[in-house]
């Protein structure tokens, strides 16, 4: 017999599940189970409002993360994330148990993770959906739907390939699937309940810390006026609340202040009034900025255009949510979408008293100080940057408590 007969008989003689990849099924797992319980933290911290856990998720993405904590981001007051770490915890406890049990020609541990991870790589769609719904996408969410269809295919290379499927689902409705579902409980309420403290304790230091020094910095300003007529604004003119919102197209966090705003003025019980004000960070019509948005100017232009057929706040969500196709092609594209006046929108793209209108913004802006975006006013007191809406909308309570006016 030469060698390598004997040896393709050695490893013949080995059961079949010895070599199978449970080690790798495992990382997996983990790794899953990691990102399910990250993206757990994020969501309670974006639902506070502190939104620090969340940055290095924005390094990678300026709009997915909040997806994490969007409409879709929990399931009977529980983060979805956090079902996909129990799921993913279960099935490592269950590939851990199969590992040792490798020599077994036979096992039904092995049938109830390859119906476990075919489970996750459903769900994985489902929350594709969502954010393809929501029109943005959670970096880790997206490393979580690849390390589901990694698992899939490592539980399917660990099945009993003499089952059918149907014996491959008896398998799974026995001792396993009751070993899954205690380690799914568990695991779901342990963490729930640590989230939910971790949560109550965020909310005490936001509304004890965070929001009065935040309001105590503003009122430390004497408020000004601004001389905003002619700018796009919804809202009465002697509402209780006014922000006027400088910003740029193409600044993600403008986008978040500009969501943000809007989120307030309607679930607030105070009249809003929200204005917006241009200052595109662009040298190509802003002097005063060293730095190039390449679109930022042309996008405030077509803003302004749209403004003019009364279709502003429509036409700056459609850019606001395409802040990277923001070329000529793409902003005239928009305004068919809307259904403007294609041959006005054009005319008005190119016209001086446009640009003028637009450079009047950045004069204002400099004016009051503008350093950059987003920068906003309520009710005459300034503040850099974007408020999570649970910040901004107690920092609002303590202005109005505080203002003299």
């Amino acid at each position: 017999m030469t060698v390598s007969a004997a040896a393709t008989s050695l490893v013949a003689a080995v059961p079949q599940a010895t070599r199978r990849p449970f080690p790798l099924l495992i990382l997996f797992a983990l790794l899953g189970a990691a990102d399910g319980l990250y993206l757990s933290l994020i969501h309670v911290d974006l639902e506070v409002g502190r939104g620090a856990l969340s940055q290095v998720c924005h390094r990678f993405s300026s709009t997915g993360c909040a997806v994490t904590a969007g409409r879709f981001g929990d399931l009977y007051g529980i983060p979805v994330a956090t079902f996909g770490f129990a799921g993913c915890l279960a099935i490592a406890v269950l590939a851990a148990i199969a590992f040792r049990r490798r020599e077994r020609w036979e096992d039904p541990y092995r049938s109830t993770i390859v119906v476990l991870s075919f489970f996750a790589v459903a769900a994985s769609i489902t929350m594709a959906v969502f954010s393809v719904v929501e029109g943005a996408f959670c970096p880790f969410c997206v490393v979580w739907y690849l390390l589901n269809l990694a698992m899939a295919w490592v539980a399917w290379q660990c099945r009993d390939r003499e089952l059918g499927v149907r014996d491959t689902l008896d398998d799974a409705i026995a001792s396993p699937a009751l070993v899954a579902a205690l380690v799914f409980a568990g695991a779901l309420f342990g963490t729930n309940t640590y989230l939910r403290a971790m949560k109550a304790d965020l909310e005490a230091e936001r509304d004890r810390v965070v929001i009065p020094a935040i309001a105590a910095e503003m009122l430390t300003q004497t408020p000004r006026t601004l001389d905003v007529a002619g700018a796009p604004s919804k809202g009465p003119e002697d509402a209780e609340v006014t922000f006027v919102e400088f910003g740029d197209f193409e600044c993600p966090f403008c986008r978040k202040l500009f969501l943000g705003l809007e989120y307030y003025a309607q679930t607030s019980g105070h009249s809003t009034r929200i204005v917006f004000a241009h200052y595109p960070l662009d040298s190509a019509c802003n002097p005063h900025v060293d730095r190039r948005h390449p679109h930022a100017c042309l996008a405030a232009f077509a803003s302004e255009c749209a403004h003019q057929q009364d279709r502003f706040w429509d036409y700056a969500q459609v850019l606001f949510d395409h802040q990277d196709a923001l070329d000529r092609d793409d902003l005239l594209g928009y305004a068919d979408q809307l259904g403007l006046d294609r041959a006005a929108f054009g005319t008005c793209l190119d016209a001086p008293a446009t640009r003028a209108k637009v450079q009047a913004d950045i004069e204002l802006g400099t004016a009051v100080e503008i350093t950059g975006t987003p920068t906003f006013f309520t009710n005459g007191y300034k503040w850099v940057g974007a408020l999570p809406p649970t910040i901004l909308a107690g920092v609002v309570e303590a202005l109005l408590a505080g203002d003299p006016e």
